[in-house]
């Protein structure tokens, strides 16, 4: 008998929602006590995070996962190459060319991203 392909997903979001009740159980011999404390805790904290000082780094205002370090000053270049980059990984394929529709995703991307070109868009 095969499932649904949405009961399945109901299934693995209800496992992952209990797993994340579990977690935050501290005291097993009141789990629907500890389970709710840990809940109005994480409410109360989400909260009172907007309420911070910008530069405090909390669950609302983390830093990206992917972020390298903000903004360089462009030497005369534009502003869309001014970001911090990673090198890339000596154990990846090098040489890899970019298909005709990679290529104009790429394209679009620096033409609609680019604060100097703007004037030029509209």
């Amino acid at each position: 008998m095969f499932l649904n392909d949405n009961v399945l997903l109901m299934y693995i979001y209800i496992y992952r929602y209990l797993f994340n009740l579990k977690k935050k159980v501290k005291n097993k011999a009141h789990v629907e006590a500890s389970i709710c404390e840990a809940y109005i805790v994480e409410e109360i904290s989400t909260f009172i995070s907007y309420y911070f000082e910008p530069h405090l780094r909390t669950r609302i205002n983390r830093v990206p996962r992917h972020d390298d370090g903000g903004e360089v000053h462009s030497n005369g270049l534009l502003s869309i190459f001014s970001n911090h980059g990673r090198p890339t990984p000596k154990n990846t394929v090098r040489g890899r060319y970019l298909s005709e529709i990679e290529f104009r995703q790429a394209h679009n991307y620096v033409l609609f991203n680019c604060d100097e070109l703007r004037p030029f868009i509209k």
